[in-house]
């Protein structure tokens, strides 16, 4: 019978945790993964063999020697616990060749083999070969019969037995390491002989990721190059056949901290008030500190200084001549200290400080293209749909009575402002300073979605080439996107020779912690998985199958703490909602599957916060989740009877994060919901909405965009009419009238000095 430790995992001295194993690779799936073997059944062993051996295939050499494999394994824990003076793989084989030999005439038969399988139930060791297939292989004389230098020789090909061990102390690793850094790290997994290596992410076989910045050498260490913020997380290794003794090493990454204040000066009277307003980055996040000429503020006198929230806005009252200085904002975490100064001047003639830049946004409309500034709500320029394009023939939109149909806008580079035309097949690149038309992009049919991706300067295309959301698009890139020439677009590699199978791309957004991400991904019709996508080189790397977890991705989302990528899934041809996933970017193992959380989720522009939008019969729920080391932590969900139309952030006031605005399909409300806190507010009085019928192209009815870090205002369009709403005091700054179906909103920065 088996030994009942048939793991044979023990604790050995000094807290050591001690598993034998076989270091001799193997190349079949079907072999063990922790070299553990099943109890033995209950009742009759015949019947319970006849079930084991019901679909018994021929025994293949690879088998065979897995078979000799657990052989040594079982013996090792049977005869060597017997005698503790016993040591070595020569004395385990000959005690063996002894015990086989039943009648000790110094040859083991067939007969005698099949005895010792029934006597110690060694059909569990495999499912396809047996004891007697040793005469097959191992008979080298081919006599019927297995002489002891032949049983010795059958032992000693390949295999050496190993006691794998770990020190308990070493269990777990902590290391940290700073974006950009190259680390190593060594497995204390050991062994005599030293056994091959397996080092995982997540259950992935790193070995196999084909990833540049992850390698695993010959040694058995782990080499990570140029680590990013993706890269932090759990590594585990383990001798490469025995999965029972695993030393896990738990993997930070941190960056330096990124400081921004506005303004950078101000001029004030004494007895007046100044603010002075700061943002930061970093990871894990710094302390803030307001210090003035490199000394900490004295923030015991509250009647001259007030710090709102983490430290986000410094107040300053009854200002004097004395408070004349540079103000700096510092932040300090383990990768380092960072400040920006913001200096402010006190004097009885204050010298007016203009600002040193400012917020411009481009409303789409069915009439043309409208740029504003939203303090003052001020036309700066208007392109007309029947205006000529320059350098060419042709309208920007057609001639009299010809509405404008707009696919997507987007910011590329504070430089450019990219609009596609799906009815015109085409991208028309408007600059940023001249306000016109500089470039038109020829593309494939109905162009719609554009995503820019700025450290590789590519504008990816997604074509519909229908006038319906279905599967039938096509991708194309747009490369030197920033640059002032003439562009093209490019075909990425195909997908089995087809372009046209594409139903959605998923791309990762631009963040704060500026994450330079490598791959996209692309999902096909009906199809439960994913295509990566390798931008730089523009081609598919590898394929995910999602079929266990029932998902066809319909959105997908971006964390670049920690390397999650959030899917929201559907049912093949249904498109019954069937939960949320969480991948791992790095190596697309499927982390966690929430069956029961629906709707589309949205990342924060920090990576911090991860809001679902789920619509239901009985009304809309928002889920707000965390996002931790170990996955999505769920804070809290809001529900509401407004029926969301659009959703966007809006940096916090108090916390370096951000808050929540949405849209209403049908009702003149914007909600606010404070991301921390669970606070809702309503801001009312934003118009009427265009009817959900006119909204095209996948665009929601009303789409809301905030204008970012130190941008006071967000605009949100409604039927005849933009509202541009003040985020700090959460009111309609003014109203945009004359318009007719304002759509898309692209905002830009504008450098004045």
């Amino acid at each position: 019978m088996f030994p009942e430790n048939v793991s044979l995992v023990e604790v050995g001295v000094e807290g050591e945790v001690v598993s034998s194993t076989s270091t001799t690779p193997s190349s079949s799936p079907s072999s063990s993964s922790n070299n553990s073997f099943p109890d033995i059944p209950d009742g009759n062993p015949e019947e319970n063999e006849a079930d084991l051996y019901y679909d018994k295939e021929e025994c293949s050499l690879q088998e065979y020697e897995i078979l000799k494999d657990n052989l040594l394994l079982f013996n090792h824990a049977r005869l060597m616990g017997q005698d503790p003076r016993a040591s070595g793989k020569e004395y385990l084989v000959a005690t063996m060749y002894r015990l086989y030999d039943l009648n000790g005439n110094g040859i083991v038969d067939g007969d005698e083999l099949d005895q010792v399988a029934d006597k110690d139930h060694l059909s569990q060791l495999s499912q396809i070969c047996s004891l007697r297939d040793m005469i097959t292989y191992d008979d080298a004389d081919k006599d019927g019969q297995l002489a002891r230098n032949e049983f010795y020789a059958a032992f000693s090909k390949l295999y050496s037995l190993s006691v794998v061990s770990l020190d308990k102390a070493l269990e777990v690793n902590h290391l940290s390491a700073r974006v950009g850094d190259n680390v190593e790290i060594k497995c204390d997994v050991s062994g005599t002989p030293p056994p091959p290596i397996v080092w995982r992410r997540n259950t992935a076989d790193l070995s196999s990721l084909g990833e540049d910045e992850v390698r695993v050498f010959t040694d058995g260490s782990l080499y990570l190059t140029r680590i990013q913020l993706v890269h932090a997380g759990n590594y585990t290794c383990h001798a490469q056949r025995n999965r029972d003794v695993t030393q896990t090493h738990v993997l930070t990454v941190h960056t330096i901290p990124e400081v921004k204040v506005t303004p950078k000066i101000q001029s004030r009277r004494p007895g007046e008030e100044a603010a002075m307003f700061c943002h930061v980055i970093g990871e894990p996040f710094p302390k803030v500190e307001w210090l003035k000429n490199d000394e900490p503020l004295k923030l015991d006198f509250p009647h001259k200084y007030s710090i709102i929230g983490n430290g986000t806005e410094l107040r300053l009252h009854n200002i004097g001549y004395a408070d004349t200085g540079a103000y700096m904002c510092q932040a300090t975490n383990v990768g380092g200290v960072t400040r920006d100064i913001s200096s402010l001047i006190v004097q009885e003639e204050p010298t007016p400080t203009a600002p040193n830049e400012e917020r411009r946004f481009f409303s789409f409309h069915d009439w043309g293209v409208s740029v504003y500034e939203p303090t003052a709500c001020r036309l700066y320029h208007q392109i007309q749909s029947t205006d000529i394009i320059p350098g060419t023939q042709e309208y920007v939109c057609g001639d009299k009575g010809v509405n404008c149909s707009w696919g997507q806008a987007i910011n590329v580079a504070n430089r450019y402002v990219y609009v596609s035309q799906p009815l015109k097949d085409r991208v028309l690149v408007i600059s940023k300073i001249q306000m016109v038309v500089v470039d038109v992009v020829v593309t494939d049919k109905n162009p719609v979605a554009l995503h820019y991706v700025p450290h590789l300067d590519q504008v990816w295309v997604l074509n519909w080439r229908s006038d319906r959301d279905q599967g039938v698009k096509t991708i194309q890139v747009i490369r030197d996107a920033a640059q002032k020439r003439k562009h093209h677009t490019v075909h990425p590699e195909p997908i089995d020779g087809q372009f046209d199978l594409v139903r959605d791309l998923f791309m990762p957004p631009i963040q704060d912690m500026s994450h330079m991400f490598k791959y996209g991904y692309v999902s096909h019709t009906n199809q439960r998985g994913l295509y990566k996508l390798d931008l730089a080189n523009m081609r598919y790397i590898r394929s995910l199958d999602l079929t266990p977890y029932n998902c066809v991705p319909r959105t997908m989302q971006f964390s670049a703490l920690y390397g999650f990528v959030v899917l929201e899934c559907e049912e093949p041809v249904t498109g019954r909602a069937t939960g949320q996933i969480l991948l791992d970017y790095l190596t697309d193992a499927v982390i966690s599957q929430k069956n029961g959380l629906f709707g589309r989720p949205m990342v924060s522009p920090n990576s911090r916060t991860v809001v679902t939008l789920d619509r239901a019969r009985d009304g809309v729920t928002l889920v707000v989740q965390q996002v931790t080391e170990s996955g999505l932590k769920f804070l809290f969900d809001v529900k509401t009877t407004l029926n969301i139309s659009d959703m966007t952030f809006y940096p916090s006031q108090t916390t370096h994060g951000y808050d929540l605005y949405a849209s209403a399909v049908d009702k003149e409300d914007i909600l606010f919901l404070n991301l921390v806190t669970g606070k809702v507010e309503m801001i009312t009085g934003v118009g009427k909405a265009m009817h959900p019928s006119l909204a095209q192209w996948g665009n929601p009815n009303r789409p809301i965009a905030a204008s970012g870090v130190f941008g006071h205002y967000m605009v949100t369009p409604a039927n005849e009419a933009l509202f541009v709403v003040n985020g700090e005091t959460r009111t309609v700054n003014c109203e945009i009238g004359g318009l007719v179906h304002p759509r898309a909103v692209v905002w830009v920065t504008m450098q004045l000095q």
